[in-house]
């Protein structure tokens, strides 16, 4: 079963402001006693439970209306999915279900906009790559998400017999920078390479994914980058140097691509880190918690967001003028209409998938008794691209 995709949370993203209800459910379809789940009965018992608490009247009833085509949903869902995510609003046209790959906590919730943090999470938590290791004469193909690569597809070409290195009158050394400086010169030119970067483009535009590695020398993987379909090139995330083994078996291949990308996680941790304590020393071209952060995305100044371990953030939106805060508010500080609570994490996630500026970067504890390395930033920071050039009324220089 393939990872969550950008249109699946696209749909649900791109709903216009209404106010009208929207019933999100999340079913964990893990087989429990050996042959069935349970989450229909967990589903319908957390909505009478809801339904109880509701103090409108018109919020039960779409509980009610909605709650039915939900569990006919879980019903008939995939027998190899492990989780569903259901959506409802028939007021705007919506119905849609996302079979999942990993559990999920049975849970309902009503609101209105759709409540797709779960999603969003593993989303930018266990993103999808499509990895290519190529050298010379051959080619690997693998999906990589959920902490595996499989392999998908390959190439091979036949490596001439009659090579000029052969000949007496080259030294090793004249032989190997003579042919070194002619690969150079070839390898845009190549055949070959070109076949691979037209599977690794047409494999790309095929499926959705996160983003696109690239594994072997690295004049190799430059050159392949370079033949690359636009939409394919702007996708590449990594080129990490990486040999190929004589005769490899797939197993081996993916062994080796595994190891690399445990090898880049871990390095993108230490530079995100590292790059955060840089600029937490000076101050400078860092927005600190959800509420920086938002203002940071809503004036275009982010582009990297890091997230901590703990990702509770209550926020608000008003309802008039859109803008979102970190913090729950009655009253907007800009146009003074009135705001509605929302979930401050998921805007700031929204926001970043929306307008594909800003990456976000989920980091969890490597153990539970380490500490959480976003705590002093309250849960989430960003690092930004320049400073704010305007505040809300009463913050500027010259108020008071």
């Amino acid at each position: 079963m393939m990872p969550i995709t950008r249109s699946d949370l696209e749909i649900l993203l791109d709903s216009p402001d209404r106010t009208d209800y929207v019933v999100s459910a999340f079913a964990d379809l893990t087989v429990k006693d050996g042959f069935r789940h349970f989450a229909e009965t967990n589903l319908a018992n957390i909505a009478r439970q809801a339904g109880l608490a509701l103090s409108e009247a018109e919020a039960r009833q779409v509980l009610d209306e909605h709650l039915r085509p939900i569990l006919r949903a879980v019903d008939q869902a995939d027998p190899a999915a492990r989780g569903l995510a259901a959506f409802s609003a028939p007021g705007r046209g919506l119905f849609h279900t996302v079979e999942l790959h990993f559990p999920v906590e049975d849970r309902v919730v009503i609101d209105e906009e759709p409540f797709v943090l779960p999603l969003l999470e593993r989303w930018y938590g266990d993103p999808s790559y499509l990895v290519a290791l190529v050298d010379s004469h051959e080619l690997h193909l693998f999906e990589a998400h959920s902490g595996h690569a499989e392999h998908v597809a390959g190439l091979n070409k036949e490596v001439p017999t009659e090579i000029q290195r052969d000949k007496p009158r080259f030294t090793y050394k004249k032989r190997f920078n003579d042919a070194w400086h002619e690969r150079q010169q070839q390898l845009t030119n190549d055949e070959f390479l070109k076949g691979v970067a037209g599977i690794i483009s047409e494999h790309y535009r095929s499926v959705p994914f996160t983003g696109l590695i690239l594994l072997g020398q690295s004049s190799t993987t430059a050159a392949v980058r370079r033949l690359l379909h636009k939409e394919a090139a702007s996708a590449v995330v990594l080129e990490h140097p990486q040999s190929m083994r004589p005769g490899p078996k797939a197993q081996d291949v993916e062994d080796d691509v595994s190891r690399a990308m445990e090898q880049w996680k871990a390095s993108e941790r230490s530079r995100l880190l590292g790059e955060l304590e840089q600029r937490w020393s000076r101050g400078h071209l860092v927005a600190n918690g959800p509420t920086e952060v938002l203002d940071a995305l809503q004036q275009g100044r982010a582009v990297e967001i890091v997230f901590g371990p703990d990702r509770t953030m209550a926020g608000s939106r008003c309802g008039s003028c859109g803008y979102r805060f970190g913090v729950p508010t009655a009253e907007c500080v800009y146009c003074g209409g009135r705001t509605s609570s929302v979930d401050a994490a998921q805007e700031i996630m929204r926001m970043a998938l929306r307008q594909r500026i800003a990456t976000v970067h989920l980091l969890d504890r490597p153990d539970r008794r380490a500490e959480d390395p976003l705590r002093r930033s309250n849960g989430v920071a960003a690092l930004l691209r320049a400073e704010a050039n305007w505040s809300p009324p009463g913050e500027g220089p010259e108020a008071g």
